[in-house]
């Protein structure tokens, strides 16, 4: 028998066997080294060694130091390994480590395979799966190449940090016998502890879990537990159904000691043309309160959404927002929303040509709101065309748009409008830049039950109403720069003058989609700061601001921007509060910071023209220092700003303090100054590490409607990483 030198070779064993038997004691050549590759399932076993030897009575390869085998995609690494040619049987000792195919890396000190490496008996193993979860135990038995069964197995996430002194994970699930399978993608316990700091917490007598190699499968998900003043004690348990490849569901009733159960439930299901899904939720509530939303004996709700592709060209959708009453998704904190909007769309885009189509329901969930006069639109359709070629040095764009407004009761109406819109830009030789712009708009109406505002119980007569407003303007700006030292600052004046006949709005056509009228920097230098089609900006006018810009190679950056609006003529279509009535408007300008992707500061605001009292006041910041990330907004604005609101002024803030790398503190406050009362409070502590995230959060709300009352709750999320879906049964051995 001899000995020879072969690191860094992979060499065939029927090689290294045919030689040996040719010419009697094997030793080891030098060839060049083989090109790596992943070896196909073909019944050739490699093998790299520091030495390798043959007996060839006994027909046993052994080899020591460094060794590598490979059977297909199979690879062992030990410190010695022996192949016995005539059964099959690879044993290995020292620092025993065996991957499979699907990543997952076996540990051991000794261990005898069969059957192409697909079958063995180890005592004691260690298993890293794929997504870095350790798998543990005793006298473990490899079958088919899939099946490996554990006896006294431990399974963990967790790592352990000796420097610490820890010595047990943070949690880990023992079991008396535990089975990995590969085929079924499925790691089973079977008269299973869960272990939290070494401490038993609860015993099932069977549990499963999918491996890491499923992306999805069956099975409960980690629950969440809460307290509430208005609903009690309150658990939620969710059941995850992967019903099929193309669509699942999950199913999550709460549990709650005053209310009783809130039924919840998701489906989601994809087509080759697209997707949707739908969330619905139901309760029979205990407590029925005479007078309010909650005297029903049923409320639920139903929310969804879906897109699908009909040919290359033609898409279609939904959005369904509906619940039974105006306070249920409130109460039971589903939602926060006070509107809902259901709508179905299709559109149409074929190169410069697009169109869309919708349906719109819409739900007031306030107080204030009445069913009978909340409007539904079906049709509104959209329509817009670009000309290809330029004309006169600009471009040309067509657009059309038709509308039906319904209500019980209150106006109603029905619109026709298309408009022609010529834009030219292009920059002198001397630096200016100039933009030339007109178009032509007109308008047919259809109106009914209009209210009339000089007699507030009468309304106008049903009409057919056609109106056209021709329009031209221009644009100038001046952009200055200046590089030095890094910093590169942008200085740009802007003048726009804006021409159309001065013919007003008329109050016979109700103004439906322009209610939320407002004057800022974001419509400064808008040809129309009306956003809808119902009312429009006439007149002569004239827009003056300055833009000023810095850049920094580190990539921050900050600009103001200030201006006003002049007027040849009063704007009557608008409230004398929003600032833009007279024929001198008030101040509007930005001021945005970012200095690095840790800050951002923006302030906006609106100052009266004459006496410089401030009329709109935000401010919005973002910043991150070290452990340390915080969020505040503050906004004010004086009564009678829009059609849509009231004076407001409040505050919030809400930050997150990092105690370490597992640990943090979070909390919110939002307080309404303008009436001296906090809308709502949070404040919590959060873990969070590789394998496990927990909080607890104190939540209170001090919001007061019908069936709504403040409400103080807290609530606990604890997510056990890589633990997945769990299946749990009351009897050992059942599926």
């Amino acid at each position: 028998m001899g000995l020879g030198k072969g690191r860094g070779i992979l060499w065939p064993i029927a090689v290294l066997i045919a030689v040996t038997l040719a010419g009697g004691p094997a030793r080891a050549q030098e060839p060049a080294p083989a090109r790596q590759q992943a070896f196909p399932e073909s019944g050739e076993v490699l093998m790299q060694a520091d030495q390798l030897s043959y007996d060839r009575d006994a027909r046993v390869v052994t080899a020591s130091g460094h060794v590598e085998l490979a059977y297909g995609e199979r690879v062992l690494l030990a410190d010695r390994v022996t192949y016995n040619e005539t059964t099959g049987v690879v044993t290995a000792d020292g620092n025993v480590s065996l991957l499979d195919p699907q990543g997952d890396v076996a540990f051991a000190d000794h261990l005898v395979l069969r059957n192409e490496m697909r079958d063995g008996v180890i005592q004691t193993l260690r298993v890293l799966l794929s997504d870095n979860s350790r798998l543990a135990g005793h006298d473990v038995v490899r079958s088919g190449g899939n099946m490996t069964t554990l006896h006294r197995g431990v399974y963990s996430p967790c790592d352990i940090c000796e420097k610490k002194g820890q010595t047990t994970p943070i949690w880990q699930i023992k079991a008396f016998r535990v089975i990995h399978n590969k085929e079924k993608q499925r790691i089973i316990y079977e008269d299973a502890f869960m272990e939290f700091f070494g401490v038993p917490v609860f015993y099932v007598p069977y549990f499963s879990q999918p491996d890491p190699t499923v992306k999805r499968q069956s099975g409960f998900l980690t629950p969440s537990f809460g307290s509430s003043s208005d609903l009690g004690q309150q658990v939620e348990i969710p059941y995850y159904w992967a019903i099929a490849p193309d669509k699942d569901a999950t199913i999550s009733p709460r549990f709650t000691s005053k209310e009783g159960t809130v039924y919840q439930g998701e489906y989601r299901q994809r087509f080759e043309s697209g997707q949707f899904e739908m969330f619905g939720t139901a309760t029979w509530p205990r407590n029925q309160q005479v007078g309010t939303p909650a005297e029903n004996d049923f409320r639920g709700s139903l929310f969804g959404q879906g897109d699908f592709t009909l040919d290359e060209n033609w898409r279609w959708g939904f959005r369904s927002e509906l619940a039974s009453d105006d306070t249920y998704l409130r109460r039971y904190d589903l939602s926060s929303a006070t509107d809902l909007i259901s709508n179905v769309n299709t559109t149409y885009i074929d190169g410069r040509n697009s169109f869309t189509a919708d349906a719109y329901y819409f739900r007031g969930l306030l107080a204030a709101d009445d069913t009978a006069t909340t409007p539904w639109v079906a049709p509104l359709m959209q329509y817009e065309y670009s000309y290809p070629d330029q004309v006169a040095g600009g471009r040309i764009g067509f657009s059309a748009n038709a509308m039906v407004l319904q209500r019980r009761e209150g106006a109603k109406s029905r619109r026709v409008s298309s408009s022609v819109r010529w834009d030219r830009r292009e920059t002198s030789a001397s630096g200016f830049v100039y933009r030339l712009f007109g178009s032509l708009r007109g308008d047919v109406y259809s109106v009914e039950d209009v209210p009339n505002p000089a007699f507030p119980a009468a309304t106008f007569d049903s009409s057919t109403i056609t109106r056209a407003l021709p329009t031209i303007g221009t644009e100038w700006s001046y952009p200055l720069v200046r590089s030095e030292s890094g910093l590169r600052q942008v200085l740009e004046p802007i003048a726009q003058l804006i021409y159309s006949p001065n013919v007003g709005n008329t109050e016979e056509i109700p103004n439906e989609d322009s209610l939320s009228f407002e004057f800022d920097d974001t419509n400064l230098f808008s040809e129309d700061r009306f956003v809808g089609f119902d009312r429009w900006e006439t007149g002569a006018r004239a827009n003056l601001g300055v833009r000023y810009s810095v850049y920094t190679q580190g990539g921050g950056q900050a600009n103001v921007l200030f201006g006003q609006s002049f007027r040849v003529n009063n704007n009557d279509s608008v409230a004398a509060s929003t600032g833009l009535q007279d024929d001198t408007s008030d101040y509007v300008g930005r001021v945005m910071v970012a200095p690095s992707d840790d800050f951002l500061l923006v302030y906006r605001f609106r100052l009266d023209d004459e006496n410089y009292k401030i009329r709109r006041n935000e401010l919005n910041f973002l910043g991150r220092f070290g452990p340390l990330t915080g969020d505040i907004g503050y906004a004010y604005f004086a009564p009678d700003q829009s059609l849509t609101f009231q004076a407001r002024e409040e505050a919030y803030i809400g930050s997150v303090l990092r105690l370490d790398r597992y640990w943090r503190v979070f909390g919110q406050t939002r307080r309404d100054i303008e009436n001296d009362r906090t809308v709502a409070n949070r404040l919590g502590v959060g873990y969070g590490d590789e394998c496990l995230d927990v909080s607890l959060g104190l939540y209170q709300s001090f919001y007061r409607d019908r069936d709504i009352e403040p409400e103080n709750s807290v609530i606990l999320q604890i997510t056990f990483k890589t633990l997945g879906s769990a299946q749990v049964s009351g009897s050992a051995g059942s599926n």
